[in-house]
């Protein structure tokens, strides 16, 4: 099994205290020496679709502010290479970025999917360039950001639900052609929450799309997280390691802020990995047995302490190797 650790660990999206520092170059020239100090050669990259605003930042958030800070995705990676990383192992692409950009493009909710394959194209081809491997998609927006949308028309939901399936068959074909798999995630707010993902793979091609299940996720929406790893490590290309200790009490996943949610006592959805409830000692043994050696999408996703988490990311790796007799592979 590969470690991968994801820039995903800073929220480099949003607004809001922080936000010009997360825009900085420098800030990403630190973050990047902390990743290779750390220990780690290879790195995923959470990316949103190219607009006017983003494309000025100097985060790698885009493929257009890679072109504008590095020229190219190839400079962007012998930066990377010089820095100690060697590759950018996964992309991640998400529908709810792509219906964050929708205020700035301008693009009808009967074109999502259209611009939705774009994006990953674009992504895809710049994954390409930096010497990786998986293309990691989030197929939905958040199930409260569509439900004005849907109103009370199940059959426009069914029909969405639908058209991401044959999005993601779309985009695995084409991205087959940059030597990339396309693996699908499941958050906790989308329409394939929980057991939902079990109907949404029943639309995918496996040739072409794979599962990579994300165990928070899984445990905040009710599923059985183990379960899934039992059922799809076999056939997954790369896995997501994230951690939580969050009951979704308050109904958060049907709002329009299920990963910051407003209400309850319990507030905090994702926590460093190795601090949440996760049994990943019974995850990596299943992985194991299943013969996996793909990438592990280490995600300690919004991490409240930056340079502390990239740490606890890699001590929380070596542990789990240390524990289990496992070796890595780089």
């Amino acid at each position: 099994m590969k470690p991968v650790a994801s820039y995903g660990i800073v929220n480099a999206d949003t607004s809001g205290p922080g936000a010009f520092l997360r825009a900085a170059k420098w800030y990403w020239d630190e973050l990047t020496d902390m990743f290779a100090a750390a220990g780690f050669t290879s790195v995923m990259i959470p990316m949103v679709p190219n607009t006017e605003n983003v494309s000025r930042n100097g985060a790698p958030i885009c493929t257009a502010s890679v072109k504008t800070r590095f020229g190219s995705p190839a400079g962007y990676l012998a930066y990377l290479n010089d820095k100690g990383i060697e590759n950018v192992e996964a992309i991640g692409v998400s529908a709810q970025s792509m219906y964050n950009s929708l205020f700035e493009t301008g693009l009808p909710m009967e074109k999502f999917f259209d611009g939705f394959y774009e994006y990953a194209m674009d992504a895809a081809e710049a994954l390409a360039e930096l010497k990786g491997s998986i293309l990691l998609a989030s197929p939905t927006p958040g199930v409260g950001f569509l439900a004005d949308y849907f109103g009370e028309d199940r059959k426009k939901e069914e029909q969405f639900f639908a058209e991401a399936a044959a999005a993601m068959n779309r985009i695995g074909e084409a991205v087959r052609g940059y030597g990339i798999q396309l693996a699908v995630r499941n958050e906790y707010w989308t329409m394939m929450r929980g057991t939902k993902i079990d109907q949404f793979l029943e639309l995918l091609d496996p040739e072409k799309v794979s599962f990579a299940p994300d165990p928070a996720h899984l445990y905040i929406a009710g599923a059985d997280y183990l379960d899934y790893f039992k059922r799809y490590a076999g056939q997954a290309k790369a896995v997501c390691f994230t951690d939580t200790k969050f009951t979704d009490e308050q109904g958060a996943w049907k709002t329009i802020s299920p990963e910051f949610p407003q209400d309850g006592a319990a507030q905090r959805v994702y926590w460093d990995l190795g601090f949440g409830g996760m049994d990943f000692d019974a995850i990596y043994k299943m992985l194991l047995e299943a013969g996996f050696d793909g990438p592990v999408l280490l995600d300690s996703k919004y991490s409240l302490d930056i340079p502390k988490g990239i740490l606890r990311m890699r001590t929380f790796w070596n542990n789990l190797l240390k524990r289990n007799g496992g070796k890595e592979v780089r």
